[in-house]
């Protein structure tokens, strides 16, 4: 009888300890796939903004029961992501139209090209791609943007079913810089480019070239300011819509509508948003045209994308409820979906050999500076020699998500060698980062804002943990580092995440890098996983 109760006992601790240990384990795996914020309220309805964190120049088209959404890259490769839904409310990446720009692509030299590999002391920051334009027709996809350093518009085709790769990349001969063009497909067969301020010029059918002979012509004066443009057809109206600075009193974006029976006009004109850092709209194509996707500036975490109702008012398209003007906090969802969705976020480095979608190069990689064989389960950087961390090779990044959010990665330092820098940063024109560097053989914690404060340690242990909580509400970010993930250590100075467009057009992103400003080019950085959490988890776990 003893022997049973112990017996009992001791099955009753085993027990106790396996559900200890199935609990720590559906903690952590709790911890590593934990989402961004969620605009889904769970109850039919949805909050602003549909993904809080930088998607801009959104281009909205339906395609079946499926909704895609495209954005503006600027500097980050691969470019134009391509997102899919199902509701306008969840969102996640299914497609990106090209993996970098580089010599042997259709309108690049090897000057220009020069800039996407930060060679010579290039770049394109706050260049790149602009304002893309996507599009359904026949049977294939067409995505159009702008390059402002490349003086030159391309078109990006694929046929068949939205997934990755097949894009067909090409400039199109004839039209140079055509500022946040959109493309149209007249209901009488031809095909339009709407750009500038506002201009209309016609391609010809596979939208590769300027067509001879056709329309190409200002059709009305929409000022300089004239950004964002989107247009399309309903009930014997063309509709073209740009967003403006307001005339009088502060800095503000406004979106206004032009509308005419014919396509190059007379136009006249309506406001249909004003409500403050909300503009840039994209009416969905879904062939009832009542909905909108546009966005909001809102500092450090960059441009939000945001889902509004589409009310007509006497053939105008205006924007919220009953056409009040304004974005709505939250609102009925406009289709029911297939449950919450995300772009990702942690990542522990299992998908060689291809990168997460989650995750784009500060400009074209070096693809023999990066594996995720070599030491599989582990993202290794090699090293290349740059001046700065705006100039390195190979850093990856993912977006910061608002309002906060945290990012933490374990790094392997054994082979950083003298002169090497590796680490994790809050990655933008004003970065900071906490990083190991190898000075003259002595291994640091480094802490470092680009206003030049530094603060370091000496490392006491190759593997080491760095974290970035960045608060977009406050704009700071703050750095911090472990040796065992649980107990954190602040470090150094906190980062005033300061943003102005005109710098990059872009937010602040998590950045995973590596360089030497050395001679040594042999050693590399090991990190094993990217952990991201939707709040800020300062010295606690």
């Amino acid at each position: 009888m003893a022997e049973n109760r112990l017996y009992k006992r001791k099955v009753s601790f085993k027990k106790i300890i396996s559900i200890s240990i199935v609990t720590c384990i559906l903690l952590a795996t709790s911890t590593f796939k934990a989402n961004a914020y969620t605009s889904d309220l769970g109850n039919g309805k949805y909050q602003n903004p549909v993904m809080y964190a930088d998607y801009p120049d959104n281009c909205v088209i339906k395609v079946g029961t499926t909704y895609y959404m495209i954005c503006s890259s600027i500097n980050y490769m691969p470019g134009l992501p391509i997102m899919k839904s199902e509701d306008l409310v969840n969102w996640e990446i299914c497609s990106y139209a090209y993996d970098r720009i580089d010599v042997g692509m259709s309108g690049i030299d090897k000057a220009h090209a020069d800039a996407y590999n930060l060679a010579d002391g290039k770049n394109v920051y706050s260049k790149g791609c602009w304002a893309p334009s996507l599009k359904y027709h026949d049977g294939k996809f067409y995505a159009t943007f702008s390059s402002l350093d490349l003086g030159k518009t391309f078109v990006c085709t694929k046929s068949g079913s939205m997934d990755f790769g097949g894009w067909d990349f090409t400039e199109i001969k004839g039209l140079g810089y055509a500022h946040d063009g959109d493309l149209f497909f007249d209901t009488d067969g031809r095909v339009y480019l709407i750009n500038g301020g506002c201009t209309v010029t016609e391609l010809n059918a596979d939208c590769k070239s300027v067509k001879s002979g056709g329309i190409n012509k200002k059709i009305f004066d929409g000022g300089n300011s004239h950004d964002g443009n989107r247009i399309f057809k309903k009930n014997g109206y063309y509709y073209i819509l740009s967003t403006p600075v307001k005339e009088g009193g502060p800095y503000q974006r406004i979106e206004k509508a032009w509308r005419s029976k014919n396509l190059t006009g007379p136009y006249e004109q309506k406001v249909i948003l004003d409500d403050g850092g909300n503009h840039q709209v994209c009416v969905v194509e879904d062939g009832s045209y009542n909905w909108a996707v546009l966005f909001e500036d809102k500092g450090a975490v960059g441009r939000i994308p945001k889902v509004a109702p589409v009310t007509w008012v006497n053939d105008w398209p205006m924007i919220g409820v009953n056409g009040s003007g304004k974005v709505p906090a939250t609102y009925n969802k406009p289709a029911s979906g297939d449950g919450i969705k995300s772009p990702g976020t942690s990542d522990d480095f299992t998908t060689a050999p291809s990168i997460s979608s989650q995750w784009q190069w500060n400009h074209n990689p070096d693809n023999s500076k990066w594996s995720l064989s070599e030491h599989s389960g582990w993202l290794r950087l090699k090293t290349s020699n740059a001046p700065n961390l705006l100039q390195a090779r190979n850093t990856l990044t993912q977006r910061i998500q608002g309002p906060t959010s945290s990012g933490w990665v374990k790094l392997d330092a054994t082979n950083i060698k003298v002169g090497q820098i590796a680490g994790l940063s809050a990655f933008h024109a004003k970065y900071g980062y906490i990083a190991v560097r190898n000075d003259n053989g002595t291994k640091k914690l480094v802490q470092y804002n680009v206003d030049g404060s530094e603060t370091s340690v000496n490392l006491t242990n190759n593997i080491v943990y760095l974290k970035v909580d960045a608060d977009c509400n406050t704009q700071i970010a703050k750095f911090y580092y472990s040796y065992d993930a649980s107990k954190w250590t602040p470090l150094g100075s906190n980062l005033k995440m300061d943003f102005f467009y005109k710098l990059w057009f872009v937010g602040y992103r998590f950045a995973l890098f590596n360089y030497t400003t050395g001679s040594d080019t042999s050693g590399y950085a090991d990190f094993d996983y990217f952990k991201f959490s939707p709040s800020v988890t300062g010295v606690g776990r």
